[in-house]
């Protein structure tokens, strides 16, 4: 991991560490549907004004190996200018790993796992 990145990850879970948690959860979601996504997918209400929450949000649950990285695409979201950035996905054999996370976060999951069965 790079060392700026890994400073900038430290940092979020000792000074901003709810956002990095919901964040991590509604990345969490995304990838128990199965699809691939872009961390483009959370919303201003996760993220606020805070530009590098998403970017941690994924790195720390790759760093996990909770998440995989698929592919580079062009991002969708108009923001982004057509910025490159990386497709994601729940790692193979990881589902449960990915809900005992939630669970021990304190988020919901009966509703996620009733959706996937």
């Amino acid at each position: 991991m790079n060392p700026d990145f890994f400073r900038a990850v430290i940092l979020k879970v000792a000074f901003k560490e709810e956002p990095l948690r919901r964040a991590q959860a509604a990345l969490l979601y995304a990838a128990l549907t199965g699809e691939t996504f872009t961390a483009d997918i959370l919303p201003g209400e996760i993220v606020g004004d805070d530009v590098t929450l998403a970017g941690c949000a994924v790195g720390a649950l790759a760093t996990m190996r909770l998440l995989e990285r698929v592919d580079r695409v062009k991002s969708p979201a108009k923001s982004r200018n057509g910025a490159w950035v990386n497709t994601w996905r729940l790692a193979h054999g990881k589902r449960n790993t990915a809900l005992t996370w939630l669970r021990r976060n304190e988020f919901p999951v009966e509703e996620t796992q009733q959706a996937l069965l």
